[in-house]
C-alpha cells in the first residue's frame, strides 16, 4: 500500500512500519513505553484501532534488542480463538516465546508438555517460565503480547492467566530472577473487559501508555515526504494535520495522497490545497474510497456490537455533537466509546479526534443512524422538524412506556431527552384532561342521582318492599343452589370421580361463603356442604396417594391420554402408574436422582434426566431404547417438541442440548450459567431456558439465539408458554412470577409470594396463572383483566333508570351514551 515519490521516498498506510521505516514518527509514548520497560515495569498499550500499537512495538523491540535485552512477540491473531481448547491456546502462547527467542535446539515443547500432564495450563506455564525460559535467557527478557484483545472471543477465561502475570511481578521479592521479566501487552480492549476480579488483576499495578496523534514538531519524517509538492513542507504537513488531528493511520493516508496528486500546493494555498484533496479523496463517497478500511471499522465498532451498546455509544457521541465536547470522566461507557477511535480525551475533555471524522460522521449521519436504532426516530425527527411545535408527533401510553424501558441505561442526547420529557408531560397533560372530564362525569351522574332519588320518593316505602321481598327469595335461590352443588359434590363422589367431587364441594364453600349467615343457619346447608366436603378430601386423598419412592419425588409427568403417570426419584428410579394409583413398573437404570421425566406426544416414549449426566429413552413397559450421553453434569430439564420429533434436555453443565428421537445430537446451544428448565412452545418453533444467571433465553430449534430475558434478580425455575404462545410465564428464586411477550418485551411481574416460586403453568383458556411456591402456597392469577367491561358495569344500573324515565334530561342520557328517539 506504498507510494514511491520522485525521491524514492515512501508512506505506508495499514500494517506494522518496518523497524527501519523512515516515515515512522516518534512520539513521546515511545520514550515512554521504552523507558518503563527498561525499569521493569507491567506495561500495557490499550488503544483504538490504527493508532500505531504495533509500529511502536517493532520499533521498541528494536531499541531494546540492541542493548541486549531478549525480546519475544506473540501476536494472539497467529494463534486463532476459533473453537480452541484451553490447551492448545497455552501450548501455543509457549511455542511462540520459544520461536521468538530461538530456543528449540535445547527445548522440546512436545514431549516437555506431555512430562508435566498432570499439571493445569497455567501451572504448565508457570513452571515453563520458571524452570525454562529464565534458566535459558539470563539476560533481560521483556514479552509482547499483541492483539491481546482477540482473547475475549475464546470459549473459556484467561483469569488464571492474567493472575500469573502479577505474580510474576509479586515474586520479584523473593527470586531475583524475575526482576529480568516483564510483560507488555497491546491491544483494543479495556482491563475491565479482560479480567473481572480487581483484586487478581496485574492491570492496578501495571503502567497505561497513552497513544497521542502526531504533533507538527514530531512528524518532520513526514514532512520530508512532502518537500516534492510544496517549497513550505511544513506548511502542508500542518495542513494535513489540521484534518487529521495527527491520527497516524489517516495522515499516512493523507500524506500518500499528497504525493499521488496532479501538481503541487502553492506558496500560501497549502490548506485549501489539502482540504479539496480530502473533501475528494476521503470525505466524499467516503464508503467507496475506505481503502484499506479505517472509516468503516469506526462505524462498524460503533454500530455492530449489539443494540444496547450501541444506543449508549451514539447517546453519548450525540452529547459531543450536540456540545462540541464534554467533560472526562473515564467511566466504562466513554472508555469504550474512544476505543472506537471516534473520540480523543484532550485536557479534560471529550471531544471529535479530527475534522474527517467531524464531516463522515456528522449530524446527518448521527441521526440516521439512531433512527434505525430508536423505536421513536421517525416520531422525533418530524417534531423536532416541526421546531419542536407539532405535539401530534410525541409518544403517549404504552409508546411512551416502550421508549422509556428502551431508553433506560443508555446516555442519550439533549434532543432524546428533551422528546422523551415533552412525550411525558403531554403524557401527563391528557391524563388530567381525563381525570377532569371523569370528576365532570361523575358530578353529573351525582346530580342525575339526586334528581332521581327525588322523583322517586314518593314510591320508595313500595320499592323497598319489593326489595326486600326479592332479597328473600335470592337469597333462598343462593342456599338451595349451595345444596344443590353439595348434592352434585356426593354424587360425582359415589360415581368415581373424587376429583370433581372435591371440586363441587370447594364451588359450594365458596357460594356459601357469600350467604347471609342469617339464611344457612336456619336450615341444613352448612351442614350438608361440610359433610360433602368431608368426604371429597378423604376420597381424594385415600385414592391418590402414590407411595413407593425411597426418597424425594422430584418430577411427576400424565401421559397425553392421561391413563399413565411417571413420577421421578432421588431414589434413582422412575415409577410407572395407572391412574388410580397401581404401580405399573419401576425403570431401573440410573446411577443417580432422576430430576426430570416427560412422555412424547405420542405417549410411546419416556425421557428421563438424571445427575449421573446421562438421558434415558423408554418404552411404556419399561423397555430401556437408548440412553444419551454429552452432558458433563447433572441433567435438569428434560422436554419434546409438540410433534415429538425433538428433544431437548438442559443441564447444569450451562448447555441445552437438542437430540432426535433416535438419540442423535443435533446441536447444542450456550450461552446460560446452570441451565434449570427448558420448554417448547406450542408451536415447536421456540425453546425457553431459564437459568441460575437469572436469565431466560430464547432460542430457534435451529439453535439460534433470539433473545436474552433480563429482569430476575436471581435464578429462572420455570418457564411455561400460554397455550396460544404469545406469553410467556417464569418463576424464580427472587420470589416473583414474570411475564413476557414472545418477543422478550416484559409485560408485568406478579409479587405475592414469600419464597422462590418452582412452578409456573398457564390454564387451557389461558386466562388463568397457577404458581407453586416454597412457602407453602398455590396462587391463581387472572391477569387478562377486561378493563373496559368493568367501566360498562359501573354505568349499567343508571342506563337502566335513565331507559326506563322518558322525562330525564338529555345531558344525563347522554352521559350514558343512551340517545332520545324523536
Amino acid at each position: 500500500m506504498s507510494i514511491v515519490p520522485e525521491a524514492g521516498y515512501e508512506y505506508q498506510v495499514g500494517g506494522s512500519l518496518p523497524a527501519d521505516a523512515p516515515t515512522y514518527v516518534q512520539r513521546q509514548s515511545d520514550e515512554v513505553f521504552y523507558q518503563a520497560l527498561k525499569k521493569g515495569e507491567f506495561c500495557y498499550v490499550l488503544n483504538s484501532r490504527q493508532m500505531g500499537k504495533s509500529s511502536l512495538k517493532v520499533q521498541t523491540m528494536q531499541r531494546l534488542q540492541a542493548e541486549g535485552v531478549a525480546c519475544a512477540a506473540i501476536d494472539l491473531t497467529r494463534i486463532g480463538t476459533s473453537d480452541m481448547e484451553p490447551e492448545q491456546w497455552y501450548s501455543s502462547v509457549i511455542d511462540s516465546i520459544v520461536s521468538s527467542l530461538e530456543l528449540y535446539e535445547s527445548f522440546d515443547l512436545y514431549n516437555w508438555w506431555e512430562e508435566h500432564r498432570l499439571l493445569s495450563y497455567v501451572r504448565r506455564f508457570d513452571k515453563f517460565i520458571e524452570e525454562v525460559l529464565l534458566k535459558a535467557i539470563p539476560q533481560e527478557i521483556v514479552v509482547f503480547i499483541d492483539e491481546i484483545d482477540s482473547v475475549l472471543s475464546l470459549p473459556f477465561k484467561l483469569d488464571d492467566f492474567f493472575a500469573l502475570i502479577r505474580e510474576c511481578y509479586n515474586r520479584r521479592a523473593e527470586k531475583s530472577d524475575y526482576d529480568r521479566l516483564t510483560f507488555a501487552l497491546l491491544g483494543v480492549t479495556t482491563p475491565s473487559d479482560l479480567m473481572q476480579d480487581k483484586q487478581r488483576t496485574p492491570f492496578n499495578i501495571g503502567r497505561p501508555i497513552e497513544l497521542m496523534g502526531f504533533q507538527l514538531h514530531e512528524a518532520d519524517p513526514l514532512a520530508q515526504g512532502l518537500a516534492a509538492k510544496s517549497s513550505n513542507p511544513q506548511a502542508l504537513m500542518q495542513a494535513v494535520l489540521d484534518w487529521t488531528g495527527g491520527q497516524p493511520f489517516l495522515t499516512q493516508k493523507v500524506c500518500r495522497l499528497i504525493l499521488s496528486a496532479t501538481g503541487a500546493a502553492a506558496i500560501g494555498q497549502e490548506a485549501a490545497w489539502v482540504e479539496a484533496l480530502v473533501q475528494s479523496k476521503i470525505i466524499e463517497n467516503w464508503e467507496a474510497q475506505d481503502t484499506p478500511e479505517h472509516l468503516k471499522t469506526i462505524r462498524d465498532r460503533l454500530l455492530l456490537s449489539g443494540e444496547e451498546r450501541t444506543g449508549r455509544l451514539l447517546g453519548l457521541y450525540q452529547q459531543i455533537v450536540q456540545h462540541g465536547e464534554i467533560a472526562a470522566d473515564d467511566s466504562l461507557e466513554q472508555v469504550d466509546l474512544r476505543l472506537t477511535g471516534l473520540v480523543v480525551k484532550r485536557q479534560g475533555m471529550l471531544r471529535v479526534y479530527n475534522r474527517v471524522y467531524q464531516q463522515v460522521f456528522d449530524r446527518d449521519w448521527l441521526e440516521r443512524s439512531l433512527s434505525e436504532l430508536r423505536p421513536y426516530g421517525s416520531a422525533i425527527s418530524a417534531w423536532l422538524g416541526s421546531n419542536q411545535q407539532d405535539e401530534s408527533r410525541l409518544l403517549r401510553g404504552q409508546a411512551l412506556l416502550d421508549a422509556q424501558a428502551w431508553a433506560v441505561g443508555k446516555s442519550l442526547g439533549d434532543q432524546d431527552y428533551q422528546f422523551l420529557a415533552a412525550s411525558q408531560d403531554l403524557d401527563k397533560r391528557q391524563m388530567q384532561l381525563r381525570l377532569e372530564a371523569e370528576e365532570q362525569a361523575k358530578q353529573v351522574l351525582s346530580e342525575a342521582n339526586r334528581k332521581a332519588h327525588r322523583r322517586l320518593s314518593e314510591a320508595e316505602a313500595a320499592r323497598q318492599q319489593v326489595l326486600a321481598e326479592a332479597k328473600s327469595a335470592s337469597l333462598m335461590l343462593a342456599a338451595a343452589n349451595v345444596r344443590l352443588k353439595s348434592a352434585t359434590s356426593k354424587e360425582l363422589f359415589l360415581s368415581g370421580k373424587p376429583f370433581g367431587a372435591l371440586l363441587e364441594g370447594l364451588r359450594a364453600v365458596q357460594k356459601l361463603k357469600q350467604l347471609d349467615r342469617s339464611v344457612w343457619e336456619k336450615d341444613y346447608t352448612q351442614m350438608q356442604v361440610v359433610a360433602a366436603l368431608q368426604q371429597a378430601v378423604y376420597g381424594v386423598r385415600e385414592q391418590n396417594t402414590l407411595a413407593a419412592h425411597d426418597d424425594y419425588v422430584l418430577s411427576v409427568s400424565f401421559s397425553p391420554d392421561g391413563q399413565t403417570i411417571a413420577s421421578g426419584s432421588q431414589d434413582k428410579t422412575i415409577k410407572l402408574w395407572k391412574r388410580d394409583g397401581t404401580l405399573i413398573t419401576t425403570l431401573r437404570g440410573h446411577d443417580d436422582t432422576v430430576r426430570s421425566v416427560s412422555f412424547s406426544p405420542d405417549g410411546q416414549t419416556i425421557a428421563s434426566g438424571s445427575e449421573d449426566k446421562t438421558i434415558k429413552l423408554w418404552k411404556q413397559d419399561g423397555t430401556l431404547i437408548a440412553t444419551l450421553r454429552g452432558h458433563d453434569a447433572a441433567v435438569s430439564s428434560i422436554s419434546f417438541s409438540p410433534d415429538g420429533q425433538t428433544i431437548a434436555s438442559g443441564s447444569w453443565d450451562n448447555s441445552i442440548k437438542l437430540w432426535k428421537r433416535d438419540g442423535t445430537l443435533i446441536t447444542t446451544l450456550r450461552g446460560h450459567n446452570n441451565v434449570n428448565i427448558v420448554s417448547f412452545s406450542p408451536d415447536g418453533q421456540t425453546i425457553a431456558s431459564g437459568s441460575g444467571d437469572s436469565t431466560i433465553k430464547l432460542w430457534k430449534q435451529d439453535g439460534t439465539l433470539i433473545a436474552t430475558l433480563k429482569s430476575h434478580d436471581v435464578a429462572v425455575w420455570s418457564v411455561s408458554f400460554s397455550p396460544d404462545g404469545q406469553t410467556i410465564a417464569s418463576g424464580s428464586e427472587d420470589k416473583t412470577i414474570k411475564l413476557w411477550k414472545r418477543d422478550g418485551t416484559l409485560i408485568t411481574t406478579l409479587k405475592s409470594h414469600d419464597a422462590v416460586v418452582w412452578s409456573v403453568s398457564f390454564s387451557p383458556d389461558g386466562q388463568t396463572i397457577a404458581s407453586g411456591s416454597q412457602d407453602k402456597t398455590i396462587k391463581l392469577w387472572n391477569w387478562n383483566m377486561d378493563i373496559d367491561s368493568l367501566m360498562e358495569l359501573g354505568c349499567n344500573w343508571v342506563q337502566d333508570y335513565l331507559r326506563t324515565n322518558p322525562n330525564a334530561i338529555e345531558k344525563d342520557r347522554a352521559m350514558c351514551g343512551i340517545t332520545s328517539k324523536k
